[in-house]
């Protein structure tokens, strides 16, 4: 299919600040707007991008597939291989395929013809919709500049922040709902470990901590956010550890925040129907993209694990909190390595004061327009 050309010459307004652009050009696809990255690059103040090769173009066109499923049959379909080692759809990528770095020095931009995986200041993010190209151009949906990459570029410029003086923190399972397991013990506790001494750090910097959970209970999920909710200048982190039946490998962070309205969750294929319907949590998903770059980059930071990358969701703890939310899998119980890791007292602290660290960053944000750390703040004062 071809895309149709439009020269907009009225105000282009879908950015996340509100602020003017007028004369983007944009590219129309299966009833999206996109966005040449030529022009995107021009507005950052990144160096313009080189043309789209052949090799990258071709690749791109193919089915892909992960590094992982290099031992895959050649005629294994991508849903095939997700099911087979435990990944998202999405996740399946081609090694094959070049990406497209752009660095301006303060910021950083890297995409990939044909895939939704970018990443943005060093840190895997997930886009709503592939990079497509036309004309030797790579191609950014509308949504995906607007809800993706200019809140993470520019923080700061994001609308909506309220003052944070409340924390909810949310461990997830608890009582008869044991969560994952490895020989170490189960989600549960190790969630409620971590959310507690995240809990001793946030209180010693002066905010108010609200628990879901403070011990082995069972709390029905519409009952957690609900929590925040009812708190006037709060945000909800809802802390869990991961696990892969299929995928013994499998391992890492990653974050969900609140998927935006149009596009699909990130480990969804594609858009479905409902996810045009407007949910309370869209009315935050910003500021939750915010919160969730924040806690992620200082993650990663300070406590060495493989990068899984910020991810969108439709989950009750999200879809429901009229508040900032988030979502942290702190690693696979899974994992053999990583769950050696889970089960160490030691390494749990690390976790709780990094997610303690990111708030406190998302905190001067919110309040100061400070941009928070990045992973190479994090790497240059190794704290």
């Amino acid at each position: 299919m071809k895309f149709t050309r439009v020269l907009w010459v009225v105000i282009f307004c879908a950015l996340s600040c509100q602020t003017a652009f007028a004369g983007w050009t944009l590219y129309r696809f299966e009833g999206r707007d996109y966005v040449s990255l030529d022009e995107i690059a021009a507005f950052y103040g990144f160096p313009k991008p080189p043309p789209v090769d052949a090799a990258s173009r071709l690749a791109a066109a193919k089915p892909s597939r992960s590094a992982v499923t290099a031992s895959s049959p050649k005629n294994m379909t991508r849903a095939a291989m997700a099911t087979e080692f435990g990944l998202a759809l999405a996740e399946i990528a081609d090694p094959s395929v070049r990406p497209i770095t752009l660095d301006s020095g303060a910021l950083q931009l890297e995409v990939t013809l044909g895939q939704r995986e970018a990443r943005i200041n060093g840190v895997k993010q997930w886009l709503a919709f592939p990079v497509r190209e036309e004309g030797g151009k790579a191609l950014i949906s509308r949504l995906d500049l607007s809800k993706v990459i200019e809140p993470h570029l520019r923080p700061e410029l994001i609308e909506g922040f309220q003052p944070v003086t409340t924390v909810v923190l949310d461990a997830g399972h608890g009582g008869h709902d044991n969560g994952a397991s490895s020989r170490y013990g189960y989600e549960k506790n190790f969630a409620l470990d971590v959310a507690l001494r995240a809990r001793k750090k946030l209180e010693a910097q002066g905010y108010k901590v609200v628990m879901t959970r403070a011990s082995d209970v069972f709390i029905p999920l519409e009952q957690r956010p609900a929590v925040a909710n009812r708190l006037p200048n709060s945000i909800f982190i809802s802390i869990h550890f991961n696990s892969s039946s299929s995928n013994p490998d499998a391992r890492g962070f990653e974050i969900f925040s609140m998927a935006p309205r149009g596009a699909p969750a990130t480990n969804d294929d594609g858009p479905r129907e409902r996810d045009l319907r407007a949910e309370p949590g869209n009315a935050m998903e910003l500021p939750s993209a915010a919160l969730a770059g924040s806690i992620f980059h200082s993650l990663l930071g300070q406590v060495p694990m493989e990068d899984r990358g910020l991810k969108y969701a439709r989950f009750a703890v999200l879809r429901v909190c009229t508040v900032p939310a988030v979502l942290v899998e702190c690693g696979f119980v899974s994992n053999n390595e990583e769950s050696t890791l889970i089960g160490s007292p030691v390494w749990r602290v690390h976790v709780a004061e990094a997610i303690a660290d990111g708030v406190e960053n998302y905190k001067l944000l919110a309040e100061r327009k400070q941009r928070p750390k990045v992973l190479a703040d994090y790497r240059k004062t190794g704290k």
